[in-house]
């Protein structure tokens, strides 16, 4: 049994005492109290996330108002945000009806969120916290002096028992909200923060029965009630293993997950304490019944639970009717101005729904469970670019050249994962608008953050950097701390496509960025548009907030977007992948290097399933091979986006080589293009560089020609490649020449080319423009022998191609017998071929 000194304190201040002894407690113990008794039972009931959903206000006090009715002592906590990135109805009246409903629930306390500070702190300490009949808490929030700016605890007390409460907010909210807004604060560990006060209370002889943590932070996953939520974040794995024994109920929020289960307490051999987080936007209550033991103890006499608001529930009582009334009261005024159309579309367009919540069906992404609340269902799979993501790029772009704001520059919409708020449903809502029609509610409740439209110009070199910042870290490179959104997909406007190589080092991973088709130049000068948040550091943009000539387009991101839908009737849902993840892996054998291709299918609703990839390398042959499900990568350095976790890809094996004429360059650049198909838009260009660096691969004739290698009688026509024979073997072609410092010259290896040995197995150390890159690991002269490749004749399949783990078989190239497919990714050579290097081309940033 756990031992709490502090609460024994308060049993020996209060039992068995005379009115004396009680009145000597203070303020801390009213006379009369009892303090709670072995056997007594306490209901703690949480939400977090509510997001202004007056919508689901009366459903969530009809659970609140049942749950109160069958427990003996009960308590209600927020475990943060309760407004901002609200519902149209709370937005358009700057939250406040969401506070009124707040009070009128009965809330004992809340956790500040970092969307209660969306508006500055002054806004937060001067409207919002007096306007809330109840406590605001955070304990680790802390302005310049190192005092905290917000209460970190209160005291509850409701039938003899009393209930500390500590607030925490997360760490990231530095990342999430505007720096302007939060400047001078710092945002400590939670953890720590909610220990300390802890040790505070004990130490200052405060005196409580039951202690409650509401951090709003939470686990990166979500679990069946009763099991531990799938985790990725640090801080998670922190609060349930290092938050103090004393505390014995934590909520969490901010990362909209659901999970109700008993967590082993740190030091206390076979103690469990509940864990639990609600969703977001009123969707469930969590609830678990605590017992007080002879010890002191509190143990759940039943296992934590979430209720479902959208389950039958008919309690009525005067808290559901006035909770009603003030929503419904906010939602009728709200209508009138949010019924008034503002364009039409011709599909649903939607944030990215993850296979918890969608799957394909027929060939088209499909929710998983029928949508029965347009308002506050959605996927917001952010780690994922999404249709809605390129719908808004595209309309700021729209927009600044529209107004004739966008000067001479060529102009990139940049839009943050975070700021998509909801879905643009083609059904009609509730409010019968009709099929199609968008109105002003839909399309405020999709961005109703309230930032203006700002630009700025930046090199092409800060924009590649701004695209590798989408792997977040501080203003000092360091990890963002947890990891829920160690990847936020920021969406780029239609005139932008780049691959990138997500299991390479940070900052190396963008390798080739096009603009209207042209690759980026990194000198130039390209202009920004985006919300002001991201001018100003938000989400951990730190290149973006360097941008020069900040401008003010003097237009809410909302308007701006109205505006695009008005000047953009019907509408399509746009599922292009404008960003692929391409990576080099090992083939079936060592001869036959692969590359993987990922992150080419939409996760937007009603996209269609891709089925292959066709890699078009020009002259030098077209593959196809099946997109599907396949292993998992090569384990990267840090979290990647798409591919290391295994999931959809197409790996595109190189079953065969063909023999190069010695005429051609040594390095040759190589534009390669991938489609996806079924086609969706999605055609994402980059270069390679081919480099001719050994001997005559066996099964090449001295002329240039192919002979089959032994044992591959059935592949006997062969062809002579364009530009004729020559001496395949000569000395020039596996020459020292061929691995020397030219080799490496400013052209091919220098800081022009990208930095660090990009095919090693550091990905970017010193040897990428090195001597090395023509040495026996590059295919000197002495590696000039070949495994066997096999020939074909143009649109033959070459040699066999092998099969997969999955069982399917690489479609073999079809096109001119002309040298190889162009592999990415690294500085690469295909091992024992003697006569090619691969490797992409990237310019200097």
């Amino acid at each position: 049994m756990r031992v709490h000194l502090a609460r024994r304190a308060v049993r020996g201040a209060t039992v068995g005492l005379g009115a004396a002894a009680l009145a000597a407690s203070g303020a801390l113990v009213p006379l009369g109290a009892v303090a709670a008794e072995p056997g007594q039972q306490i209901t703690l009931m949480g939400f977090n996330d509510f997001h202004g959903a007056l919508g689901g206000a009366s459903a969530l006090a009809c659970q609140v108002e049942t749950v109160r009715a069958e427990s003996e002592t009960s308590f209600l906590f927020s475990a943060g945000d309760n407004v901002g990135g609200s519902a149209f109805e709370s937005a358009v009246q700057n939250d406040e009806p969401t506070i009124d409903v707040l009070n009128a629930l009965g809330v004992d306390a809340t956790a500040i969120g970092n969307h209660e500070y969306d508006q500055g702190q002054d806004d937060l300490t001067g409207r919002i916290e007096p306007r809330t009949e109840f406590p605001d808490l955070a304990a680790n929030v802390y302005d310049a002096s190192g005092e905290r700016v917000h209460d970190a605890y209160t005291i509850i007390e409701r039938d003899g028992v009393k209930v500390a409460v500590i607030g925490a907010v997360t760490t990231k909210t530095v990342g999430k909200v505007s720096p302007a807004a939060i400047e001078g604060l710092t945002f400590g560990d939670p953890v720590d923060a909610v220990n300390d006060v802890i040790g505070e209370l004990e130490a200052d002889g405060v005196e409580y029965d039951a202690a409650v943590a509401l951090y709003h932070e939470g686990a990166s996953g979500s679990g069946e009630v009763g099991s531990a939520p799938e985790n990725s974040d640090p801080i998670f794995d922190k609060i349930v293993s290092e938050t103090d024994a004393e505390v014995d109920a934590i909520f969490n929020g901010d990362s909209h997950r659901t999970y109700a289960y008993q967590a082993a307490v740190p030091g206390e051999e076979g103690e469990t304490r509940p864990i639990l987080q609600t969703g977001s936007s009123a969707a469930n209550l969590g609830a678990v019944t605590l017992e007080r033991d002879a010890e002191g103890d509190w143990d759940a006499v039943a296992a934590p639970a979430l209720r479902p608001t959208d389950a039958e529930c008919a309690t009525s009582t005067p808290v559901t009717e006035e909770v009603t009334s003030i929503a419904q009261t906010a939602i009728d005024e709200a209508a009138v101005v949010g019924a008034e159309p503002v364009g039409s579309i011709s599909g649903d367009i939607t944030t990215s729904w993850d296979d918890s919540k969608a799957e394909y069906a027929d060939g088209v992404r499909t929710p998983s469970a029928p949508v029965t609340n347009q308002a506050t269902t959605k996927g917001d799979n952010r780690y994922r670019h999404s249709a809605a993501g390129n719908m808004l790029a595209d309309s700021m772009k729209w927009y600044l050249e529209d107004a004739g704001l966008a000067g001479e520059g060529e102009v990139i919409g940049f839009m943050n994962p975070g700021g998509i708020r909801a879905e643009l449903w083609d059904a009609s809502s509730p409010t019968g608008e009709g099929d199609g029609v968008v109105t002003y509610a839909e399309a405020n409740g999709m961005v109703p953050f309230g930032n203006t439209l700002n630009s700025g110009e930046v090199s092409g070199a800060q924009f590649i950097q701004m695209l590798e910042e989408q792997w977040q870290r501080t203003a000092d490179g360091g990890d963002v701390e947890g990891g829920d959104e160690t990847f936020l997909a920021f969406s780029v406007s239609e005139n932008v496509e780049y691959a990138f190589d997500s299991s390479a080092p940070r900052d190396e991973r963008v390798f080739d960025v096009r603009v209207n088709g042209e690759p980026i130049d990194p000198e130039g000068t390209y202009t920004i548009v985006t919300a002001s948040f991201l001018f100003e550091g938000g989400d951990n943009m730190w290149a973006l907030s360097e941008a020069q000539d900040v401008r003010d387009t003097g237009v809410l991101d909302r308007d701006a977007f109205i505006s695009y839908l008005e000047a953009n009737p019907e509408l399509e849902p746009d599922y292009s992948q404008r960003q692929i993840d391409v990576q080099f892996v090992e083939g079936d054998d060592e001869n036959s290097p692969a590359l993987r291709l990922s992150g080419l299918e939409s996760q937007s609703l009603g996209a269609p399933e891709i089925t292959s990839v066709t890699v078009d390398a020009g002259e030098y042959g077209t593959f196809e091979a099946p997109y599907g499900s396949t292993e998992p990568a090569a384990e990267a350095e840090e979290p990647v986006t798409m591919a290391a976790e295994g999931g959809l890809a197409a790996e595109v094996t190189l079953t065969d080589l063909y023999c190069v004429p010695t005429d051609t360059p040594e390095s040759t650049v190589v534009p390669v293009t991938i489609t996806a198909v079924p086609e969706t838009g999605t055609e994402i260009v980059f270069d390679t560089v081919v480099e001719i660096t050994g001997g005559t691969p066996e099964g090449c004739d001295d002329d240039g020609s192919t002979t089959p290698p032994p044992g591959d009688d059935d592949e006997d026509d062969t062809s002579p490649p364009p530009g004729g024979g020559g001496d395949q073997g000569s000395d020039d072609q596996g020459s020292d020449d061929q691995g020397s410092d030219d080799q490496g010259s400013d052209d091919q290896g220098s800081d022009d080319q990208g930095s660090d040995d990009q095919g090693s197995d550091d990905q970017g150390s010193d040897d990428q423009g090195s001597d090395d890159q023509g040495t026996s690991t590059g295919g000197s002269a002495g590696a000039g022998t070949s495994t066997g490749v096999g020939s074909s004749t143009a649109g033959d399949p070459v040699g066999g191609a092998p099969t997969t783990a999955d069982g399917r078989s690489d479609l073999a190239r079809t096109g001119t017998n002309a040298g190889i497919l162009a592999a990415i990714a690294g500085a690469l050579t295909l091992t024992g071929a003697g006569a090619i290097a691969l490797r992409h081309r990237i310019g200097r940033r």
